[in-house]
């Protein structure tokens, strides 16, 4: 596995998303500050703040598409764009969110770079391998795969997720487990597939006049950058030093777009120690959750952040149990994260990138 060179790949991938989430998120920061909505579609007659919220969500609907493609980029080289970019889309639409683009991203990555170094072909047609041939096989092969087996648990686990929750609401004495429940399942997959099926299901709620899911689901959505805020304030004060500087630097636009419930911008530091960080997500998001369920918090509006505060019933209880989910969050921190390895450099996101001296033949 050390021979695959995953955490250099990974690397890459993150540091072209930096710049890609943290524009497209501001972006929607500045047009919600404006009274901005998200439209269904962008129009020449909408106004500035709607555009520029519609214009932020869009892009960040895209994630799984820049992950998916920087990964086969770095694996593959020129010919792990094309693939990177297609199965990207598959997961954006199929909503497999940003796991999914890792998957498909180490996928069309090392069978793009296998097909290129056991590819045995005429000469005369050997310009066509990369170009046509290669991203046609690895993406028809892949995408297959993605939505007829890989998928198909994805979509059993959502299934059983939804019926769970239906199961669980309105049980009387529950309030609590089903607070923690819908806290954990909103937060550990960071608005992927898990996430889709709570805000569905929260939604479908408040159309009906309850509103504590979605209370629950807005607050959780904001623990892992207020959590990791304050994780790294508690690691400066006690001198732990677990973030790296590309991870404070990263933590500066996170935290800004987490007070609008835009989770995205923590990406590039989740994804640094992906399965430690979700384990304090989930650790604090359930604690969060169980809080909102016993409080009896519900929300009047689906998202929003802290400017949603005004449409909550209980908001000082909401914001003692988002509170103490980031507290939770943040003293988990200080014992499962480890400070990453600033071996991977800034190469591959200072260097000026001259596609044109990339060799399709070099794996």
């Amino acid at each position: 596995m050390k021979n695959l060179q995953m955490k250099k790949h990974l690397m890459t991938a993150v540091s072209y998303l930096i710049p890609f989430v943290a524009s497209a998120g501001m972006l929607m920061v500045v047009g919600n500050l404006f009274g901005g909505t998200s439209q269904e579609a962008l129009s020449s007659s909408m106004s500035l703040p709607d555009l520029l919220t519609t214009l932020g969500g869009t892009a960040l609907g895209f994630i799984p598409v820049i992950i998916s493609a920087g990964i086969s980029y770095s694996i593959a080289n020129k010919a792990g764009i094309a693939p990177g970019v297609i199965l990207g889309l598959l997961c954006k639409v199929d909503g497999y969110g940003f796991l999914g683009g890792l998957v498909t991203g180490f996928l069309a990555g090392y069978m793009s770079a296998w097909v290129l170094k056991v590819a045995k072909v005429p000469d005369w047609i050997r310009g066509l391998l990369p170009q046509l041939i290669l991203p046609f096989i690895v993406s028809l092969v892949i995408a297959v795969a993605m939505q007829y087996v890989i998928g198909v648990p994805i979509t059993m686990l959502t299934t059983a997720i939804t019926g769970l929750l239906v199961s669980m609401q309105g049980n009387p004495g529950a309030e609590v487990a089903f607070g923690a429940l819908v806290g954990v399942l909103s937060a550990v997959d960071y608005g992927g597939p898990i996430n889709k099926v709570v805000f569905t299901f929260a939604v479908g709620l408040l159309s009906e006049g309850l509103g504590g899911p979605i209370a629950n689901l807005i607050q959780a959505s904001m623990i892992a950058p207020f959590g990791l805020t304050l994780g790294y304030l508690i690691s400066k004060a006690t001198k732990r030093n677990l973030f790296s500087a590309e991870e404070v630097d990263a933590l500066k636009s996170a935290f800004v777009m987490g007070i609008f419930q835009i989770t995205e911008g923590s990406f590039p530091i989740i994804l640094n120690d992906l399965l430690r960080i979700t384990i304090c997500t989930a650790l604090g998001s359930a604690s969060a959750g169980a809080l909102c369920g016993f409080f009896g918090v519900a929300s009047s509006v689906p998202s929003g952040g802290l400017i949603a505060l005004p449409g909550i019933n209980k908001p000082v209880e909401w914001l003692i149990a988002h509170a103490v989910g980031s507290v939770v969050f943040a003293v988990a921190l200080q014992f499962l994260k480890h400070k990453p390895s600033e071996q991977v450099k800034e190469a591959d996101k200072d260097e000026a990138i001259d596609l044109d001296d990339l060799s399709f033949t070099e794996v």
